[in-house]
């Protein structure tokens, strides 16, 4: 099998205004979605990685499961490569101003990791990273 294509796909409790808060902070919506009442897709990146989310209920039935409770737990952490320190201050201002919550403000670790944390609406976790390759250490 060759893999062409990753998606990930995320439940949400109201799809508009989770599809608002994606626009808001700069994701590109996917135009074969754009006008689609039942889901939304956005193209994240240069490689266009597809962000899909589905209102909860259908996202149950394609998973057969219930959905996690984000405010008890994380499910995974999506991280979000930033090529510049400013990208990384320039996103967590998007992220705010569209409603988003930052758990972790941007902060220098390491001497070569800068990045920041948040949950989207629905408590997803995610992470801007820039990475200093030059400072990282080797071996």
């Amino acid at each position: 099998m060759s893999v062409k294509q990753l998606w990930l796909n995320l439940p949400v409790k109201d799809l508009q205004r989770s599809k608002k808060f994606f626009t808001d902070i700069g994701f590109k919506e996917h135009p074969i979605h754009k006008d689609s009442p039942n889901l939304a897709g956005f193209l994240i990146g240069n490689q266009d990685f597809v962000l899909m989310l589905f209102p909860e209920d259908d996202f149950k039935s394609f998973t057969n499961n219930e959905v996690s409770d984000t405010e008890q737990g994380s499910e995974m952490l999506i991280n979000i490569d930033a090529q510049s320190m400013q990208e990384v201050d320039d996103m967590e201002a998007l992220v705010r101003k569209a409603g988003g919550e930052v758990y972790q403000s941007a902060n220098l670790s390491k001497s070569w990791l800068y990045g920041f944390g948040f949950k989207d609406l629905d408590g997803h976790r995610w992470a801007v990273l820039y990475m200093d390759i030059g400072k990282m250490p080797r071996g």
